[in-house]
């Protein structure tokens, strides 16, 4: 089952598209056919410019993808990458970064990665794809499959219709995991991360706000300065610099005695 463009759905348009673009913001995203993603990223471009928008990072490489990606067309999952700056190739090249292995990879392509010590991401891991495609992270932390040779057609032929059910079993297990996580376990995910990500933010205005209060506050004065600033108030003569007498410590702190640490609770 592939990936639908959202906006194909809220338009309600007599065909639903394969989406091929996720516009995120936070830990949102949006499934997005290219017309789409085109038409609102061009709402983003009308409102900010372009400027700063492009910085200049370093060209990701190559990648390999070999075998179905649960949840994507195969040309969905190719151009996915592709709107990340990959390029795709058909098999592992000096530039190579990456390999993606979906639902039966191919034999040869696996074992050069694990031969080149090509990393490797497992696309059949439940939502691990999309959950790339709306990050933006493609991270290779996973271990190559293990793959049998690629059946020839005398091996197909020879298949047992046992083994040919236990095979399509298989798959269809894959699948009914993947979209039962799709459907119960993604929009608990990103509800979680939404809380999140708004805890953070608010945690941050808050520190925001704390700073510039304390920003435009006078300087706290030491001991030292208060004792001078309020001797010269009731009369005595104290200098600027140096000791201070102590029958004028004296007198401050009588003067301030059970007061001093309320002032402070108060300015506080």
């Amino acid at each position: 089952m592939s990936a639908l463009c959202m906006g194909c759905k809220k338009k309600e348009q007599p065909e639903d598209r394969p989406a091929t673009t996720v516009i995120a913001v936070g830990h949102r995203g949006w499934d997005l056919c290219d017309e789409h993603a085109q038409k609102f990223g061009g709402y983003l471009a009308d409102l900010f410019g372009n400027d700063g928008l492009e910085p200049a990072v370093e060209t990701p490489g190559s990648v390999v993808v070999t075998g179905e990606i649960p949840g994507y067309e195969p040309g969905a999952a190719r151009r996915a990458l592709e709107n990340g700056g990959y390029r795709i190739v058909g098999h592992v090249e000096e530039d190579t970064t990456l390999i993606v292995c979906g639902v039966r990879p191919a034999p040869h392509k696996v074992r050069e990665a694990a031969e080149a010590g090509t990393p490797c991401m497992d696309a059949t891991r439940a939502g691990a794809f999309r959950e790339a495609v709306t990050s933006g992270r493609w991270v290779g932390e996973d271990r190559h499959p293990a793959v049998e040779e690629k059946a020839t057609a005398a091996d197909v032929r020879r298949e047992t219709d046992e083994q040919r059910d236990l095979r399509r079993k298989r798959e269809a297990d894959a699948m009914a995991k993947y979209n039962h996580w799709r459907r119960t376990e993604l929009p608990k995910e990103m509800e979680a991360s939404a809380k999140r990500w708004e805890e953070e933010r608010e945690q941050k205005e808050q520190a925001e706000i704390r700073r510039i209060a304390r920003s435009q506050l006078p300087p706290e004065l030491s001991e030292t300065e208060k004792i001078r600033a309020w001797a010269r108030k009731n009369g005595y003569t104290v200098s600027n610099k140096g000791r201070i007498a102590g029958q004028v410590r004296e007198a401050y702190h009588r003067a301030h005695d059970g007061q001093e640490s309320l002032d402070l609770g108060v300015a506080s």
